[in-house]
């Protein structure tokens, strides 16, 4: 959540001074010591400074982002927010919970000078239990909407408030369903069953059975019937444009029965997925240096897509050739491919290096969901290159992913 704005503009009036007399009366201090504290720094402002906009149902902008964002940071209210910047009926009723809480504030779901008052003073104190049923909602909406990766996000900052067995359980059924990332599905449902909840045991026993695959019998003719029966699923998958649950099904059938087309192909799923550069590059390595030698045109051709073009040490070139690079990465990110458009950004950023780049890089990352502490890092990295002017908007970006674990 970024820091409250404080209201700017002319002296309280008799008005609002008796309506905080009302809230000192029923309140104490602590609202009407933030309303005072407000007043002496719009004395300080420039003259020019605008008062807090009062926002109200049909609002939009900025300063509804940043309602919504301290709204789900508050115990006494329970429904939670897709933090749009669009004040709907859903805003309203989480903004009448506040009123509700917080005598003598009129329950209205107007926003205006007092109730901007007693959200500005901060969230008070702090129920992690509700804190992490509203995280957990958020997390299975987005689940049920087949945003599976934003879904682990959530469910992740869910656990880390309230470390309860089932959210252990839902972020594994985010990344089986996410797909591409079987070793991490595999260690949450593990995680589950260590916890001794006993309720969905079954489920998750066969759902680690599932991602494991079948083992290596030393025979070969079953290994390699075994193989190639996944090998088959996953190229279904991959035609079928699944490219992560493809990666999965090849993987599982190079552990049954190793061949080099197998690598290839694992490749080929990764680098259609997108968003693991490195990994890809390094499967291809792997099978050109198996000697299989069909493929490895192919091979050396998308490593050097992949890598993109080298430094020159010549400005004006590598310049250039960083922002066709960024402009690819920028027409992928309007797309909505935010795994390609991070692939981009980072060749930009590694040919002609500025901090706008790494900007760019966290909120593919960030859009792209399921590498929560990845995209906090770049938008860390950012703000310690000085450029200030996107400064505001990477911390709310840190502060949203640490305080709700995703931001979609």
């Amino acid at each position: 959540m970024p820091p409250a704005r404080v209201a700017r503009g002319a002296g309280l009036d008799s008005s609002l001074a008796r309506q905080m007399l009302g809230l000192q009366a029923a309140l104490g201090n602590r609202y009407v010591q933030g309303l005072m504290a407000q007043r002496v720094q719009r004395e300080a402002a420039a003259p020019t400074a605008t008062t807090r906009r009062t926002l109200r149902q049909g609002s939009s902008g900025d300063e509804v982002r940043e309602l919504q964002s301290s709204l789900n940071a508050r115990s006494d209210v329970t429904t939670p927010l897709e933090v749009d910047e669009i004040f709907g009926p859903i805003t309203a009723r989480a903004v009448r919970e506040v009123q509700s809480a917080n005598p003598p504030l009129v329950v209205d779901a107007v926003v205006g000078p007092l109730t901007w008052a007693v959200i500005d003073s901060g969230p008070g104190v702090t129920d992690n239990t509700v804190l992490a049923k509203k995280v957990f909602e958020r997390g299975s909406a987005a689940y049920d909407r087949g945003d599976f990766a934003h879904a682990y996000d959530f469910f992740v900052r869910a656990h880390e408030l309230d470390p309860r067995p089932g959210i252990l359980f839902s972020q594994g059924q985010a990344l089986r369903r996410l797909g591409g990332r079987r070793e991490d599905a595999i260690r949450c449902y593990e995680e589950y069953l260590a916890t001794g909840h006993g309720k969905r045991d079954a489920e998750a026993q066969q759902h680690i059975a599932e991602l494991r695959g079948p083992a290596q019998t030393g025979v070969a003719e079953v290994d390699t019937a075994a193989g190639k029966a996944l090998f088959d699923r996953g190229a279904q998958l991959y035609e079928a444009g699944d490219f992560a649950h493809a990666y999965d099904e090849f993987t599982k059938a190079g552990e049954v029965s190793p061949r080099p087309g197998i690598v290839f192909s694992r490749a080929q799923a990764l680098r259609r997925l997108g968003g693991r550069r490195e990994e890809t590059i390094a499967l291809y390595e792997e099978y050109l240096a198996s000697g299989h030698l069909k493929r490895d045109a192919e091979a050396q051709q998308h490593i050097a897509e992949l890598r993109g073009p080298a430094q020159t040490g010549v400005e004006e070139v590598d310049t250039a050739a960083g922002k066709a690079l960024f402009d690819r990465g920028a027409q992928l990110y309007e797309a909505g491919d935010f795994a390609h458009a991070y692939d981009e950004f980072t060749k930009a950023g590694e040919v002609s290096p500025r901090p706008g780049i790494v900007f760019s890089r966290a909120q593919a990352l960030r859009r792209l969901g399921g590498r929560r502490d990845e995209a906090i890092a770049l938008y860390e990295e950012y703000l310690l290159t000085g450029h200030g002017k996107r400064d505001e908007e990477a911390r709310f970006h840190i502060a949203e992913l640490r305080t709700q674990g995703a931001e979609p």
